[in-house]
């Protein structure tokens, strides 16, 4: 394999012009990209609490609070104090943010057809197993080890 050839810095292409497409059709509704993916995640999982979903996203609690603080403010969730433990809060979609779920399919439907032009099925295919055994790579504990 070519030594000057980087994973991560095509990855990290990737993300970036990701984040910036993001941001341009986010916008208008006063959604980061950041927001982005606690949307996604309550879209999958609305009511989860607040702790678990730091922990899905894989963020610290400080970053996930003041990311859900924006999302509150601008309209798009609400915070209720969870009844399995009085000292969390769970996390609500109001129906303005469930407006919101076409556009952000579409937002992510344009980027991945604008990514995958000029692949054929097959690559498609081929291309999102080893995305996939890459993400779990990456989550490994053993890659996380100190030496």
């Amino acid at each position: 394999m070519n030594q000057h050839k980087s994973v991560g810095r095509f990855i990290s292409c990737v993300n970036r012009y990701g984040k910036i497409h993001l941001h341009n059709e986010l916008e208008p509704y006063h959604l980061g990209s950041g927001q982005f993916h606690f949307l996604m995640a309550l879209y999958h999982k609305d009511g989860i609490n607040q702790e678990h979903l730091a922990e899905l996203l894989r963020i610290d609690k400080g970053t996930c609070a003041r990311a859900l603080k924006r999302l509150e403010d601008e309209g798009y969730v609400t915070r209720a104090i969870d009844t399995n433990d009085k000292r969390a809060y769970q996390i609500f979609l109001t129906e303005k943010a469930q407006q919101m779920r076409p556009v952000i399919g579409r937002i992510l439907r344009e980027w991945t057809k604008a990514l995958l032009t000029g692949f054929s099925e097959e690559e498609k295919e081929l291309l999102f197993t080893f995305l996939e055994r890459i993400a779990e790579n990456a989550t490994t504990e053993k890659i996380h080890e100190t030496r």
